[in-house]
């Protein structure tokens, strides 16, 4: 009697796990497709990298900003924000880790000439080797070996990660690696690792860069880039 009981009750427990697999088994492959369909609709790496590298080459102008993140004693500048010109010609304020301190020093950049103000004191002529030395603003928007260059160097292996705002703008995530080359010559003395993969913001819109992720041996250099195109005014505060 027990078994004549027992049989039904069986067939009950193999049908619900019957079910429950075929459950599984479809919501697996619901979210697996869903997936997939998404990343099929963000844009190739390596494209998004030569459309931006295309876009920075007409850039005339630009407000930029570098964060140095992490212990790097070896580097007394933690940041520099300011504005650009294709010339080369900057001015802004940069930030310099004293030991003790972190001072902020305006500073403008026409031709060969560094005037710097530093927080006591006249402002003082140096030359210009002494801020190329960390970042050279000569190089950034050079459409040969600025970020042009640097960006299409990077198109090999890149990928789209994720679609996102960043300041507001929408942007297409990517991870790629740079070679040493021209990367190393925008900003010899912060210490930026080659072939190591690093983040970019493209700009869905226009495809100019707004922010880059790099990587050092310390930590990571930060720089974002906006107001591209804006009228620019440079004059030196040295006389």
């Amino acid at each position: 009697m027990t078994a004549l009981c027992s049989a039904p009750y069986d067939g009950q427990m193999r049908l619900a796990a019957t079910l429950s697999a075929l459950i599984m088994s479809a919501t697996v492959t619901l979210v697996t497709a869903c997936g997939a369909g998404q990343s099929a609709n963000l844009p190739q790496g390596g494209t998004l990298l030569a459309e931006s590298a295309q876009a920075m080459r007409g850039v005339t102008t630009t407000h930029f900003r570098f964060d140095v993140q992490g212990n790097a004693p070896s580097v007394q500048l933690r940041s520099a924000e300011g504005q650009l010109k294709q010339d080369g010609s900057a001015q802004g304020t940069g930030r310099v880790d004293e030991g003790r301190q972190i001072l902020e020093m305006p500073f403008v950049l026409i031709g060969d000439t560094l005037c710097l103000r530093p927080p006591t004191g006249p402002p003082q002529k140096l030359p210009a080797s002494m801020l190329k030395t960390y970042f050279d603003p000569g190089s950034i928007l050079n459409p040969d070996r600025g970020i042009a260059a640097v960006l299409a160097s990077g198109q090999q292996g890149a990928t789209t990660e994720a679609r996102e705002q960043v300041d507001g703008v929408d942007t297409y995530r990517i991870q790629t690696k740079f070679p040493a080359q021209p990367l190393g010559a925008l900003a010899p003395g912060l210490g930026i690792t080659p072939d190591k993969t690093s983040e970019v913001w493209i700009a869905a819109q226009g495809f100019r860069l707004v922010k880059a992720q790099l990587p050092t041996s310390y930590g990571t250099v930060a720089a974002q880039f906006s107001d591209y195109g804006a009228p620019v005014q440079i004059t030196s505060f040295c006389g």
